[in-house]
Protein backbone atom coordinates (compact mmCIF):
# COMPACT_ATOMS: atom_id res chain seq x y z
CA UNK A 1 0.00 0.00 0.00
CA UNK A 2 1.29 3.46 -0.92
CA UNK A 3 2.69 5.50 1.98
CA UNK A 4 0.72 8.66 2.74
CA UNK A 5 2.44 11.89 3.68
CA UNK A 6 1.77 13.11 7.26
CA UNK A 7 0.16 16.37 6.08
CA UNK A 8 -2.24 14.46 3.80
CA UNK A 9 -3.03 12.00 6.59
CA UNK A 10 -3.84 14.91 8.90
CA UNK A 11 -6.21 16.51 6.41
CA UNK A 12 -8.02 13.26 5.69
CA UNK A 13 -8.30 12.46 9.40
CA UNK A 14 -9.63 15.92 10.26
CA UNK A 15 -12.31 15.44 7.62
CA UNK A 16 -13.35 11.92 8.64
CA UNK A 17 -12.85 11.97 12.42
CA UNK A 18 -16.38 13.16 13.35
CA UNK A 19 -17.78 9.83 12.03
CA UNK A 20 -15.62 7.70 14.39
CA UNK A 21 -17.75 5.65 16.81
CA UNK A 22 -16.70 5.85 20.47
CA UNK A 23 -19.74 4.03 21.90
CA UNK A 24 -17.49 1.11 22.94
CA UNK A 25 -15.95 3.33 25.63
CA UNK A 26 -17.93 3.08 28.86
CA UNK A 27 -18.45 5.29 30.72
CA UNK A 28 -18.48 7.74 27.83
CA UNK A 29 -15.41 10.01 27.72
CA UNK A 30 -15.79 13.68 28.58
CA UNK A 31 -13.80 16.79 27.72
CA UNK A 32 -13.01 17.76 31.32
CA UNK A 33 -10.87 14.85 32.53
CA UNK A 34 -7.22 13.80 32.37
CA UNK A 35 -7.68 11.62 29.30
CA UNK A 36 -7.93 12.74 25.70
CA UNK A 37 -11.22 14.52 24.98
CA UNK A 38 -13.74 12.89 22.61
CA UNK A 39 -12.67 15.07 19.66
CA UNK A 40 -9.03 14.04 20.19
CA UNK A 41 -9.95 10.35 20.63
CA UNK A 42 -11.81 10.37 17.31
CA UNK A 43 -8.96 12.10 15.51
CA UNK A 44 -6.30 9.78 16.91
CA UNK A 45 -8.37 6.74 15.90
CA UNK A 46 -8.63 8.04 12.36
CA UNK A 47 -4.96 9.09 12.05
CA UNK A 48 -3.92 5.53 12.96
CA UNK A 49 -6.25 4.11 10.28
CA UNK A 50 -5.02 6.55 7.63
CA UNK A 51 -1.30 6.80 8.45
CA UNK A 52 -0.95 3.02 9.02
CA UNK A 53 2.11 3.27 11.32
CA UNK A 54 4.36 0.32 12.11
CA UNK A 55 5.42 1.71 15.49
CA UNK A 56 3.44 4.06 17.73
CA UNK A 57 5.16 5.70 20.71
CA UNK A 58 2.80 6.99 23.38
CA UNK A 59 3.89 9.29 26.22
CA UNK A 60 1.16 9.04 28.83
CA UNK A 61 -0.74 5.75 29.16
CA UNK A 62 -4.43 5.19 29.88
CA UNK A 63 -7.62 5.22 27.83
CA UNK A 64 -5.64 6.39 24.81
CA UNK A 65 -3.59 3.18 25.01
CA UNK A 66 -6.74 1.07 24.66
CA UNK A 67 -7.88 3.24 21.77
CA UNK A 68 -4.53 2.98 19.97
CA UNK A 69 -4.45 -0.80 20.39
CA UNK A 70 -7.99 -1.12 19.06
CA UNK A 71 -7.38 1.21 16.09
CA UNK A 72 -4.08 -0.42 15.12
CA UNK A 73 -5.26 -4.01 15.51
CA UNK A 74 -6.49 -4.47 11.91
CA UNK A 75 -3.37 -2.95 10.33
CA UNK A 76 -1.16 -5.02 8.05
CA UNK A 77 1.83 -5.09 8.32
CA UNK A 78 1.34 -5.32 12.06
CA UNK A 79 1.74 -2.25 14.20
CA UNK A 80 3.25 -2.33 17.70
CA UNK A 81 2.79 0.25 20.43
CA UNK A 82 5.28 1.47 23.03
CA UNK A 83 3.36 3.07 25.91
CA UNK A 84 5.41 5.10 28.40
CA UNK A 85 4.17 6.50 31.69
CA UNK A 86 5.67 7.48 35.04
CA UNK A 87 2.63 6.49 37.12
CA UNK A 88 1.81 2.82 37.83
CA UNK A 89 -1.87 3.74 38.06
CA UNK A 90 -1.94 4.57 34.36
CA UNK A 91 0.66 2.11 33.07
CA UNK A 92 -1.12 -1.17 32.45
CA UNK A 93 2.06 -3.20 32.39
CA UNK A 94 2.52 -2.62 36.11
CA UNK A 95 -1.20 -2.51 36.95
CA UNK A 96 -2.15 -5.79 35.31
CA UNK A 97 -4.86 -4.47 32.96
CA UNK A 98 -5.54 -6.34 29.71
CA UNK A 99 -4.83 -5.18 26.18
CA UNK A 100 -7.85 -4.75 23.89
CA UNK A 101 -8.99 -8.07 22.42
CA UNK A 102 -7.81 -8.26 18.83
CA UNK A 103 -5.81 -5.09 19.27
CA UNK A 104 -2.21 -4.31 18.41
CA UNK A 105 0.52 -5.48 20.76
CA UNK A 106 1.36 -2.97 23.48
CA UNK A 107 4.69 -2.92 25.33
CA UNK A 108 4.39 -0.93 28.54
CA UNK A 109 7.33 0.97 29.97
CA UNK A 110 7.11 2.41 33.47
CA UNK A 111 9.60 5.28 33.21
CA UNK A 112 10.42 7.70 36.07
CA UNK A 113 10.35 11.42 35.44
CA UNK A 114 13.82 12.95 35.69
CA UNK A 115 15.58 16.21 34.91
CA UNK A 116 17.87 16.07 31.89
CA UNK A 117 19.93 18.60 29.94
CA UNK A 118 18.86 19.31 26.38
CA UNK A 119 21.29 21.65 24.63
CA UNK A 120 21.99 23.59 27.82
CA UNK A 121 18.36 23.56 29.08
CA UNK A 122 17.37 21.57 32.17
CA UNK A 123 13.95 20.05 31.55
CA UNK A 124 11.70 17.31 32.80
CA UNK A 125 11.76 14.11 30.74
CA UNK A 126 10.89 10.43 30.88
CA UNK A 127 13.76 8.07 31.67
CA UNK A 128 13.16 5.99 28.55
CA UNK A 129 15.16 2.79 28.20
CA UNK A 130 15.17 1.88 24.48
CA UNK A 131 15.35 -1.86 25.18
CA UNK A 132 11.98 -1.60 26.97
CA UNK A 133 10.16 -0.29 23.91
CA UNK A 134 8.15 -2.57 21.62
CA UNK A 135 10.67 -2.41 18.78
CA UNK A 136 14.01 -0.87 17.81
CA UNK A 137 12.56 0.70 14.68
CA UNK A 138 11.82 4.46 14.73
CA UNK A 139 8.37 5.64 15.69
CA UNK A 140 6.07 6.62 12.82
CA UNK A 141 3.48 8.21 15.11
CA UNK A 142 3.99 9.73 18.57
CA UNK A 143 1.20 10.77 20.93
CA UNK A 144 2.25 13.24 23.65
CA UNK A 145 -0.22 13.35 26.55
CA UNK A 146 2.29 13.61 29.41
CA UNK A 147 4.00 14.38 31.64
CA UNK A 148 1.73 16.63 33.72
CA UNK A 149 2.55 20.31 33.91
CA UNK A 150 3.20 20.16 37.66
CA UNK A 151 5.76 17.38 37.12
CA UNK A 152 7.90 19.16 34.57
CA UNK A 153 5.68 19.75 31.57
CA UNK A 154 6.19 18.64 28.00
CA UNK A 155 8.93 20.76 26.40
CA UNK A 156 11.54 18.07 27.00
CA UNK A 157 9.45 15.38 25.30
CA UNK A 158 10.02 16.50 21.71
CA UNK A 159 13.77 16.75 22.23
CA UNK A 160 13.95 13.19 23.57
CA UNK A 161 11.54 11.91 20.90
CA UNK A 162 14.17 12.90 18.33
CA UNK A 163 16.23 9.86 19.37
CA UNK A 164 13.33 7.59 18.37
CA UNK A 165 12.18 9.38 15.22
CA UNK A 166 12.83 9.35 11.48
CA UNK A 167 12.23 11.98 8.78
CA UNK A 168 8.45 12.13 8.46
CA UNK A 169 7.58 11.01 11.99
CA UNK A 170 4.30 12.62 13.04
CA UNK A 171 3.97 13.86 16.63
CA UNK A 172 0.60 14.87 18.10
CA UNK A 173 0.53 17.13 21.18
CA UNK A 174 -2.69 17.08 23.21
CA UNK A 175 -3.91 20.09 25.25
CA UNK A 176 -2.04 22.45 22.93
CA UNK A 177 -4.23 25.44 23.83
CA UNK A 178 -2.92 25.55 27.39
CA UNK A 179 -0.35 28.27 28.13
CA UNK A 180 2.29 25.70 29.11
CA UNK A 181 1.92 23.77 25.85
CA UNK A 182 1.94 27.01 23.86
CA UNK A 183 5.22 27.93 25.57
CA UNK A 184 6.64 24.49 24.71
CA UNK A 185 5.62 24.90 21.06
CA UNK A 186 7.29 28.33 20.92
CA UNK A 187 10.49 26.86 22.38
CA UNK A 188 10.42 23.97 19.87
CA UNK A 189 10.06 26.38 16.96
CA UNK A 190 12.92 28.54 18.21
CA UNK A 191 15.27 25.69 19.11
CA UNK A 192 14.61 23.29 16.23
CA UNK A 193 13.96 25.66 13.32
CA UNK A 194 13.17 23.97 10.01
CA UNK A 195 13.92 20.54 11.48
CA UNK A 196 10.21 20.49 12.38
CA UNK A 197 6.94 21.80 10.98
CA UNK A 198 4.43 22.68 13.71
CA UNK A 199 0.74 23.42 13.22
CA UNK A 200 -2.16 24.06 15.59
CA UNK A 201 -4.96 21.90 14.21
CA UNK A 202 -8.48 23.37 13.99
CA UNK A 203 -11.56 22.10 15.76
CA UNK A 204 -10.23 20.81 19.09
CA UNK A 205 -11.71 22.09 22.35
CA UNK A 206 -8.49 21.68 24.37
CA UNK A 207 -6.19 21.97 21.37
CA UNK A 208 -4.21 19.52 19.26
CA UNK A 209 -0.91 20.38 17.59
CA UNK A 210 0.85 18.37 14.89
CA UNK A 211 4.63 18.29 14.65
CA UNK A 212 6.14 16.75 11.53
CA UNK A 213 9.80 15.89 12.07
CA UNK A 214 11.53 16.87 8.84
CA UNK A 215 14.99 16.05 10.14
CA UNK A 216 15.61 14.39 13.50
CA UNK A 217 18.04 16.27 15.74
CA UNK A 218 19.47 13.65 18.14
CA UNK A 219 19.87 14.83 21.72
CA UNK A 220 23.67 14.49 21.47
CA UNK A 221 23.63 17.00 18.58
CA UNK A 222 21.07 19.41 20.04
CA UNK A 223 23.70 21.64 21.70
CA UNK A 224 25.48 22.13 18.36
CA UNK A 225 22.15 22.64 16.56
CA UNK A 226 21.20 25.54 18.84
CA UNK A 227 24.56 27.21 18.13
CA UNK A 228 24.15 26.70 14.38
CA UNK A 229 20.75 28.43 14.45
CA UNK A 230 22.19 31.29 16.51
CA UNK A 231 25.16 31.68 14.18
CA UNK A 232 22.89 31.88 11.13
CA UNK A 233 20.73 34.55 12.79
CA UNK A 234 23.74 36.66 13.80
CA UNK A 235 25.27 36.51 10.33
CA UNK A 236 21.94 37.49 8.79
CA UNK A 237 21.70 40.62 10.96
CA UNK A 238 25.26 41.74 11.75
CA UNK A 239 27.04 43.01 8.61
CA UNK A 240 30.30 41.37 7.53
CA UNK A 241 33.25 43.02 9.27
CA UNK A 242 31.15 44.53 12.09
CA UNK A 243 32.25 43.57 15.61
CA UNK A 244 29.86 41.94 18.06
CA UNK A 245 29.92 42.22 21.85
CA UNK A 246 29.17 38.92 23.59
CA UNK A 247 27.89 39.19 27.15
CA UNK A 248 30.05 37.11 29.48
CA UNK A 249 33.01 34.85 28.89
CA UNK A 250 33.77 34.43 25.19
CA UNK A 251 33.50 30.60 25.25
CA UNK A 252 29.94 31.04 23.99
CA UNK A 253 31.19 33.18 21.12
CA UNK A 254 33.83 30.62 20.20
CA UNK A 255 31.18 27.91 20.04
CA UNK A 256 29.30 30.00 17.47
CA UNK A 257 32.15 29.80 14.97
CA UNK A 258 30.97 32.98 13.25
CA UNK A 259 33.14 35.03 10.91
CA UNK A 260 32.10 38.24 12.70
CA UNK A 261 34.80 39.67 15.04
CA UNK A 262 33.76 38.96 18.64
CA UNK A 263 34.56 40.85 21.82
CA UNK A 264 33.70 39.61 25.33
CA UNK A 265 31.83 41.96 27.63
CA UNK A 266 33.59 43.09 29.87
CA UNK A 267 36.78 43.24 27.82
CA UNK A 268 40.41 44.27 28.36
CA UNK A 269 43.14 43.78 25.74
CA UNK A 270 40.82 41.43 23.84
CA UNK A 271 40.27 39.10 26.81
CA UNK A 272 37.29 38.57 29.10
CA UNK A 273 37.63 40.72 32.21
CA UNK A 274 34.78 39.34 34.32
CA UNK A 275 31.17 40.32 34.98
CA UNK A 276 30.38 44.02 35.53
CA UNK A 277 30.48 44.98 39.20
CA UNK A 278 27.28 46.98 38.75
CA UNK A 279 25.13 48.77 36.17
CA UNK A 280 27.38 51.83 36.15
CA UNK A 281 30.41 49.71 35.21
CA UNK A 282 28.41 47.93 32.51
CA UNK A 283 27.18 51.17 30.95
CA UNK A 284 30.69 52.66 31.07
CA UNK A 285 31.96 49.60 29.16
CA UNK A 286 29.13 50.02 26.67
CA UNK A 287 30.20 53.63 26.13
CA UNK A 288 33.83 52.60 25.63
CA UNK A 289 32.94 49.95 23.07
CA UNK A 290 30.60 52.32 21.21
CA UNK A 291 33.44 54.85 20.92
CA UNK A 292 35.50 52.07 19.29
CA UNK A 293 32.75 51.48 16.73
CA UNK A 294 31.17 48.34 18.19
CA UNK A 295 27.42 48.63 17.74
CA UNK A 296 25.99 45.12 18.24
CA UNK A 297 25.59 43.20 21.49
CA UNK A 298 24.42 39.62 21.97
CA UNK A 299 23.25 37.70 25.01
CA UNK A 300 23.38 33.93 24.62
CA UNK A 301 21.17 31.73 26.75
CA UNK A 302 23.84 31.31 29.49
CA UNK A 303 23.73 35.08 30.16
CA UNK A 304 20.00 35.78 29.83
CA UNK A 305 20.04 36.40 33.59
CA UNK A 306 22.10 39.55 32.98
CA UNK A 307 19.07 41.28 31.48
CA UNK A 308 17.20 40.85 34.74
CA UNK A 309 20.15 41.48 37.05
CA UNK A 310 21.62 44.54 35.28
CA UNK A 311 18.32 46.35 34.85
CA UNK A 312 19.82 49.75 34.06
CA UNK A 313 22.06 48.19 31.41
CA UNK A 314 19.03 46.53 29.82
CA UNK A 315 17.17 49.85 29.85
CA UNK A 316 20.15 51.64 28.33
CA UNK A 317 20.40 49.07 25.53
CA UNK A 318 16.71 49.54 24.77
CA UNK A 319 17.09 53.35 24.83
CA UNK A 320 20.14 53.45 22.55
CA UNK A 321 19.11 50.88 20.00
CA UNK A 322 16.70 48.17 19.01
CA UNK A 323 16.25 44.60 20.15
CA UNK A 324 16.36 42.89 16.75
CA UNK A 325 16.21 39.32 18.02
CA UNK A 326 14.69 37.77 21.14
CA UNK A 327 14.20 34.01 21.29
CA UNK A 328 14.96 31.01 23.50
CA UNK A 329 18.63 31.00 22.43
CA UNK A 330 19.68 34.55 21.65
CA UNK A 331 18.91 38.20 22.39
CA UNK A 332 20.57 40.64 19.99
CA UNK A 333 20.70 44.46 20.12
CA UNK A 334 21.49 46.75 17.19
CA UNK A 335 23.00 49.90 18.70
CA UNK A 336 23.94 51.75 15.54
CA UNK A 337 23.25 55.51 15.73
Amino acid sequence: MKTIEPTDAIQQSLRDAPQVDLSWIQPAPTADGWTLAPDALRFVTKIVEVLRPHHILELGSGLSTRLLSRAAGPLSPKCVISSVDHDPQFNWGSGGAAIEEGGAKVKFHLAPLVVREFGGKLLGAYLIQPEKLATKRPADLVIVDGPPVNLGGREGTLYQIMDFARPGTLVLLDDSKRPEERAAIKAWEENLGDAVTIRQLPGFGKGMASIVINRPVPTKEFWHHRFELSKAEIEQIVPEGQSLLIAGDNWWGRELGTSRPLLPFMEKDGAYWGEPTDDAAAIAELDRQAARGTHFMAFGWPTFWWLGHYKQLAAELARRGKKVLDNDRLVLFDLRP
